[in-house]
């Protein structure tokens, strides 16, 4: 003890040397792993990149030209994809009067259109617009989307007159305005949505219509086929409620107009369809006969037995649910929607 306390500095200075070379052992330590693990690390990265050099595909001139000869392909066929779709016009400049005036004139071409394709519609049927029709004003920002909304009935109308179904049952839409009659049998119950990744609208619509099995198949491939984008949802399909038509005995004390006993005016008569457009479909006319004299007979008519059945065809009451799917517009568009467009305007 005595000793220490003669060599007090001694004694001192030994124990911070001890501990500073206790420190440096540690960092020692600690730097080996650190050094170890960067070299282990520099290791796996020089392996990369000599897989990366040794690949076919290098990143020399040659390769880099290909490159951009696949972007531009890339470009074009996005090009060719966003073609399929619609794009959503803005109508900034839309105005009640505007709107009124294209809500009018759509419905008169549509009505005119179903006329002369001999597609029955409802009557005073006005393409689920009643409500805006009835409306002095209008909510501004509602305008666009009724609008669009629209535009996409009177593609979709087109679609079926183009088939010429035999009678359009009704439509049904997204609602827009908080003005809109939720109970009205004119609105959907799903509303619009957009698509955060691309940015399209997805907007729903509902048509019911009476056909047959042929039109059906044309309504469809006219979807398919149309410049829009419609995916279709559901299709419902149930038999009609008309019942058989039995064939018409021709009595000579009544005077029974030429061509009763076709079966196909038969048909017509049973659906009450006079319209000129709908019996030249079947080959009549509207007063009864048929539309080219039929060749003459070579041997005895057989009659038809009263009571049998000539004709057993009923129509297909059809429900198809859709959605037209739409893409933002970047170019600056025109103060009027495209509604118009689909509409025929020709006589």
């Amino acid at each position: 003890m005595a000793w220490i306390k003669r060599n007090l500095f001694f004694v001192v200075g030994l124990v911070v040397a001890v501990v500073l070379l206790g420190v440096g052992v540690f960092y020692l330590i600690g730097t080996l792993n650190d050094a170890e693990a960067a070299s282990t690390e520099l290791t796996g990265t020089n392996e990369k990149l000599d897989q990366l050099v040794k690949r076919p595909v290098y990143p020399n001139a040659k390769n880099i030209e290909l490159v951009k000869a696949e972007q531009e392909r890339v470009e074009k066929f996005k090009a060719q994809a966003r073609a399929r779709f619609g794009t959503i016009p803005k109508s900034e400049s839309l105005n009640n009067a505007t709107f009124k005036s294209l809500l009018e004139g759509t419905i008169l071409n549509l009505s005119r259109s179903a006329d002369r394709s001999g597609v029955k519609l409802p009557e005073k049927f006005d393409f689920t617009f009643g409500e805006q029709r009835r409306q002095l004003q209008l909510p501004e920002k509602a305008l666009p989307n009724l609008a669009l909304h629209l535009g996409d009935l009177a593609g979709i109308c087109q679609v079926l007159f183009d088939a010429k179904v035999h009678a359009l049952n009704g439509l049904r839409r997204p609602q827009v305005a908080s003005t809109d009659t939720a109970t009205s049998n004119d609105y959907v119950t799903k509303k619009a949505d957009t698509n955060a990744v691309v940015g399209a609208s997805i907007i729903p619509y509902e048509v019911s219509f009476e056909c047959f099995s042929t039109e059906l198949g044309a309504v469809l491939s006219g979807f398919l086929n149309a410049p829009e984008a419609y995916l279709i949802k559901t299709i419902n399909v149930e038999h009609g409620t008309g019942t058989d038509t039995p064939a018409a005995t021709p009595d000579p004390n009544a005077g029974a107009p030429a061509g009763a006993s076709d079966p196909r005016m038969a048909l017509m008569r049973r659906y009450g369809m006079a319209n000129p457009a709908m019996a030249s479909r079947y080959g009549l006319n509207p007063g009864g006969a048929a539309a080219a004299a039929a060749p003459a007979a070579t041997g005895p008519a057989t009659p038809t037995k009263a009571g049998q059945t000539a004709l057993d065809e009923k129509p297909l009451r059809v429900t198809i649910a859709l959605e037209v799917v739409k893409l933002a517009s970047a170019a600056t568009p025109a103060t009027a929607p495209a509604a118009t467009a689909k509409t025929p305007s020709k006589r």
